[in-house]
């Protein structure tokens, strides 16, 4: 039984925390989950999650294989 979700990330103001960075669609739970990454801890901002993960953006699994195959 899996515990992740096609819930959309949100801050505390109910906006899509995190979009990827290809497509611009919300990412999910499941996203978070397919790229192996943690989820963000509650009340941690978008920033201090980039911060803290050492990244710039994300972008989803699928966009990534997309961008590979046309490539």
């Amino acid at each position: 039984m899996s515990t992740t979700s096609d819930a959309i990330i949100v801050d505390a103001d109910g906006s899509a925390m995190f979009r990827c960075r290809r497509c611009e669609v919300p990412l999910t739970e499941r996203d978070f989950f397919d790229l192996g990454m943690r989820m963000p801890e509650r009340g941690e901002s978008r920033d201090e999650y980039y911060d803290a993960e050492l990244l710039d953006e994300i972008v989803h699994e699928r966009c990534v294989s997309a961008l590979q195959a046309a490539g």
